[in-house]
């Protein structure tokens, strides 16, 4: 019986030293979307945003090319690089451009306006 028992302790310890492995390298490192200017969004699996700007430094001739860096979910990622695929342009779509004006404070009341005036005179034709 203490064979049993030793057995049972070992792989006890084991597993739990496993899962935390497991937890620790699951939720070390995030998914980061960087825009570069002149080059389309790509994903980097980074600590933090800090780490991937300090990285695109040392091998960028023009480290002010970053336009930036935000933290995405997998799935976004997994969404982002299944349209790419199918022929999808992200950067043509017409609600991030609103999303960027609306982050940046760009977005007026006179560009409001005038982008609805667009929109009716394209849906009464």
């Amino acid at each position: 019986m203490s064979s049993s028992k030793t057995i049972k302790s070992i792989l006890n310890t084991k597993t739990q030293s496993f899962l935390e492995t497991y937890k620790n390298n699951l939720f070390t490192e995030s998914m980061w979307k960087v825009k570069v200017e002149g080059f389309p969004p790509f994903y980097v699996d980074a600590k933090s945003a800090g780490q991937v700007k300090i990285d695109l430094r040392k091998k960028l001739k023009k480290p002010d090319d970053i336009k930036s860096i935000e933290r995405v979910q997998k799935t976004d990622w997994k969404k982002d690089v299944l349209g790419r695929i199918s022929g999808k342009d992200p950067e043509d779509d017409e609600d991030s451009e609103i999303k960027e004006w609306i982050n940046e404070g760009s977005l007026t009341d006179d560009l409001l306006v005038d982008l609805i005036k667009n929109v009716m005179k394209e849906r009464i034709k």
